[in-house]
């Protein structure tokens, strides 16, 4: 197994239900995507990864971490388009990461990237995802590199029908120190755009920004950030300016007036936006993070945490799937741990 990512075996005389059951225990997958092994997303990300195994500890969860996972660039070769004829994982009875039912109906398994390193196992831990949880710094308004070389390499999947059959949530959780007024949009975008190819949808976005020391202390409650409109506020004022010249009868040579609605519709919609950022955004903790009702089912069981802050593993599954861990408030403050600063 490749050093990135690790699964221990199943606890003794565990039986895990039939991956077509809708009801069953949860697999999560926590996606750390800071290029520090230790920082505030750190912090945060060993806070999720233990909430998780305290309040729901008959459910499986991982965390792969980006800055220890050797992940190469894509080369947009696009040699993942061609299908193969074996699946790219072998898996036997009682695997603890077994995919989901939507991975294996699209035929995700069968796209895999000619660049050899552990992508292949992250795919793997990604597949048999039900939540994903992303704790994810911001730099420069963004994604880190290594986080966007991990999210470029998903490639295979949009040659697939993943995309278009029922997504599996995802949580957003953004860190940062703060002070950037540009803000951290694009990365929800990139985010969004990406995990959608591989057959998540973003549900939620929690803002930590400022709200994480260096060395991991949490000293306030994360905040729910608005999702902006999917292609972002620009693709709202076109839509806008398109229905109002619509509405209007104006012809389609008549620039003049859809550049004008078009203006108006961006007015709009930024005056929404900062409406809602400065009297909507509602505090919500890290502990309300809402567990989805119609999660699909994982299979296996089994614990582990890989060396380092490679990957992590634990798979004590919960069945019944309702209610979801309270992630973390009972450590909401918690003492510093000496880690280093930086995201």
């Amino acid at each position: 197994m490749p050093r990135g990512c690790s699964t221990a075996s199943p606890r003794p005389g565990s039986c895990p239900p039939p991956r077509n059951q809708k009801r069953g225990p949860m697999h999560r997958v926590i996606l750390h995507g800071s290029c520090r092994v230790d920082g505030r997303s750190a912090a945060l990300a060993d806070e999720l990864f233990n909430a998780c195994i305290e309040e729901c500890p008959d459910d499986g969860v991982s965390i792969v971490s980006v800055a220890s996972t050797p992940i190469q660039p894509c080369t947009g070769c696009d040699q993942c388009r061609d299908e193969a004829d074996e699946p790219i994982h072998v898996f036997q009875e009682g695997d603890p990461l077994l995919p989901c039912e939507t991975v294996v109906e699209s035929g995700a398994l069968f796209h895999p990237c000619v660049i050899d390193d552990d992508m292949n196992e992250v795919r793997k831990h990604l597949d048999a995802a039900d939540e994903l949880i992303v704790v994810c710094p911001v730099y420069f308004a963004g994604v880190p590199a290594q986080m966007k070389a991990l999210l470029d390499r998903l490639q295979p999947y949009y040659y697939t029908d993943l995309r278009t059959r029922p997504k599996r949530p995802a949580v957003i959780h953004v860190v940062g120190a703060g002070g950037d007024p540009h803000g951290f949009e694009p990365l929800i975008g990139t985010l969004r755009s990406a995990l959608s190819v591989a057959g998540f949808t973003v549900e939620l976005v929690l803002d930590w920004v400022g709200k994480i020391r260096a060395n991991g202390e949490i000293t306030a409650e994360a905040e729910e950030y608005p999702l902006p409109p999917i292609g972002g506020f620009g693709a709202l004022a076109r839509e806008d300016a398109d229905e109002d010249a619509a509405g209007d009868g104006a012809d389609a040579d008549d620039g003049d007036d859809v550049d004008a609605a078009r203006d108006d519709a961006w007015d709009d919609a930024w005056d929404d936006a900062d409406a809602n950022r400065s009297t909507s955004r509602a505090k919500l903790s890290v502990s309300q993070v809402p567990s989805p009702q119609n999660a699909i089912s994982a299979d296996g069981n089994g614990t582990g945490r890989a060396q380092g802050r490679k990957a992590h593993s634990r798979n004590n599954r919960k069945s019944g799937g309702k209610g979801g861990p309270a992630y973390g408030k009972k450590n909401a403050k918690k003492k510093g741990n000496g880690r280093g600063g930086h995201r």
